[in-house]
C-alpha cells in the first residue's frame, strides 16, 4: 500500500471520522472493546496492514496512507512472497466495514503493484473511498488502457513526479494527484520541480518530509498535502520545557507520583474546571458505562481506580497542547493501547505501566525537546524511563514492535514470540479503541 489522497473537492475537509456503529462494545473503566463480525475478516487476515497520515495545510488529517507486508511483494508466490491468493485477499479486506476500521470516514490509498493490476484486483475496493497509486514498478506508457480503465472507474490516481511526463493526459483532468518524494531534491530543485509540477492541474503530495523545517519549506512551495516522521519528533530542540507548557508538566508529574492520594488528586483536578468537567462527562457517558453517575474526581477514582483517572487526565492534559496536530494524540492513544495489549503476553506484567510508556512515547514531540529532559520532570518507574529513552526492558520491547508497526517497519514487528496475527490484531484493537476515547473523552 501506498499515499492516500482525497477523491474530489471535499478531500480537503477537515472530516470527523465515521462512527463505529457497526461495532458491538463491551466495555470497561479502562476502555477495553470487542470488535463485531463486520471487522473480524480484517482483524482475522494473514497479512500486516498500518496506516499513516496525510495533512492538508491545516494539519488537519485529509487521509491515511495504507502499508502493507504483502502488498510491498513485486513477484507474488516467489522467494517467499505472498501468492497472487493472498494478495486478493487483502484487497478483498477492503470492503466498506474493513475501511471503516482502517480509515473511518477519511479517503484511503491502495499502491498497486504490477501483479495485482495485471490481475485487476483494484475492482475490490471502492472508489469513493480510496484512490490508486502507482507503483514505481508500472511504466504508465505500457500500462496506459489499464490506467485509462481505472479512471473510468471513478478511481482517482495518485502518480509518482517521475512517472508525470508519460502521464500528462490523465493529470490533466483535476481528478488526479502526483506524489514527490522531497528527499530526492535539493532546495532549490524540489522548488523548480513544484514550479513544473504546477502546470498540471493535478494536486501535489509532499512525501517522505520527516522534520518540521521540511514542513515548513513545502509549505512555502505551496504543496497541497503532507506526509512522514515530523508529526512524532519535535519541532525545534529545547534544552528546556517551554513556559508554556510548565503548568501541564508540573500537574502530569503530581498524577504519575506513586505517592498522591485520592484528595490531593481531587485537590489537583479542580485547579483546572475544564480537566475537571471532561473527566466527569467521560466517567458518566455510555462509553464507560459505570454502575453508578459520578459525582467528583474522587468518586471516579474510587469507582475505576487511580491508575485509569491517570490515564485519562494524561491524555486530556496532551491533548489539550493546541500547537500541534491532532493525530500525534491519536497515535499516543494507538502506542498506549498496543503496548498495554502486548504487555498482557508477559506473565505478571503491569499493564498500567505498558499504557503508560505507549502515550508518554510522545512528550518529546509535544514538549518540543529531547525525551531525558522531560521525563526528568516526571516521577516515572526506572522501567518506564528506560523504556521511553533506551528502548528497554519488557516495556522498551513493546514500544519498539508498535513503533514498528506503526511506520511498516515489518522487520521488526516482533514482541515475545507473540504471534504475527495476534500482533495485527492488537494494532487494530488499538486503532479501534484510541477512535472511541477521542470520541467520547477528548472532543
Amino acid at each position: 500500500f501506498g499515499h492516500p489522497l482525497p477523491l474530489g473537492e471535499g478531500f480537503l475537509d477537515s472530516r470527523p471520522l465515521r462512527s463505529e456503529s457497526a461495532a458491538t462494545v463491551r466495555s470497561n473503566p479502562y476502555g477495553d472493546s470487542m470488535t463485531s463480525s463486520d471487522t473480524r475478516q480484517m482483524l482475522s487476515s494473514t497479512c500486516f496492514v498500518s496506516r499513516q497520515a496525510i495533512f492538508n495545510p491545516s494539519m488537519n488529517v485529509a487521509a491515511y496512507d495504507l502499508q502493507s507486508n504483502y502488498a510491498s511483494a513485486e513477484n507474488p508466490g516467489r522467494n517467499g512472497d505472498p501468492d497472487q491468493d493472498s494478495i486478493r485477499a487483502l484487497f478483498e479486506m477492503f470492503s466498506d466495514p474493513g475501511l471503516d476500521l482502517v480509515i473511518g470516514d477519511c479517503t484511503g490509498l491502495v499502491t498497486i503493484t504490477p501483479p495485482a493490476l495485471a490481475a485487476g484486483l483494484w475492482k475490490y475496493i471502492p472508489p469513493d473511498r480510496v484512490m490508486i497509486g502507482l507503483s514505481p514498478l508500472i511504466a504508465p506508457e505500457s500500462s496506459a488502457d489499464q490506467l485509462l480503465a481505472i479512471a473510468a472507474e471513478g478511481y482517482g490516481l495518485v502518480i509518482d513526479e517521475s512517472q508525470a511526463s508519460d502521464c500528462g493526459s490523465l493529470l490533466n483532468s483535476g481528478k488526479h494527484a502526483v506524489k514527490v518524494d522531497v528527499t530526492r531534491f535539493p532546495p532549490d530543485q524540489l522548488a523548480k520541480r513544484v514550479r513544473q509540477l504546477r502546470k498540471l492541474k493535478s494536486k501535489i503530495l509532499a512525501d517522505r518530509v520527516d522534520t518540521y523545517d521540511d514542513l515548513e519549506f513545502c509549505k512555502s512551495l505551496g504543496f497541497d498535502w503532507y506526509q512522514g516522521d515530523f508529526l512524532s519528533r519535535p519541532a525545534s530542540q529545547h534544552k528546556e520545557i517551554p513556559v508554556n507548557r510548565l503548568a501541564m508538566m508540573r500537574l502530569l508529574s503530581k498524577l504519575h507520583d506513586s505517592e498522591v492520594e485520592i484528595p490531593e488528586i481531587e485537590k489537583l483536578a479542580a485547579q483546572d474546571v475544564s480537566l475537571s468537567y471532561k473527566l466527569l462527562r467521560y466517567a458518566n457517558s455510555a462509553a464507560v458505562s459505570l454502575p453508578r453517575s459520578v459525582t467528583s474526581v474522587g468518586h471516579a477514582v474510587r469507582l475505576v481506580g487511580l491508575n485509569t483517572l491517570r490515564s485519562w487526565s494524561s491524555a486530556l492534559l496532551l491533548s489539550a497542547v493546541d500547537s500541534k496536530p491532532r493525530e500525534l494524540m491519536t497515535v499516543a492513544l494507538i502506542r498506549a493501547r498496543m503496548c498495554e495489549l502486548l504487555g498482557q503476553s508477559i506473565a505478571n506484567a503491569n499493564r498500567d505501566s505498558f499504557h503508560t510508556a505507549g502515550l508518554l512515547s510522545v512528550l518529546d514531540a509535544i514538549m518540543d525537546t529531547d525525551m531525558e529532559t522531560v521525563l526528568a520532570e516526571l516521577p516515572l518507574s526506572q522501567e518506564i524511563n528506560d523504556a521511553l529513552i533506551h528502548r528497554t526492558g519488557p516495556i522498551g520491547k513493546a514500544l519498539v514492535c508498535t513503533v514498528a508497526y506503526e511506520r511498516a517497519d515489518w522487520d521488526h514487528v516482533e514482541f515475545s514470540g507473540v504471534a504475527s496475527d495476534m500482533i495485527r490484531g492488537k494494532y487494530w484493537e488499538a486503532v479501534a479503541w484510541s477512535r472511541k476515547i477521542s470520541d467520547n473523552l477528548l472532543n
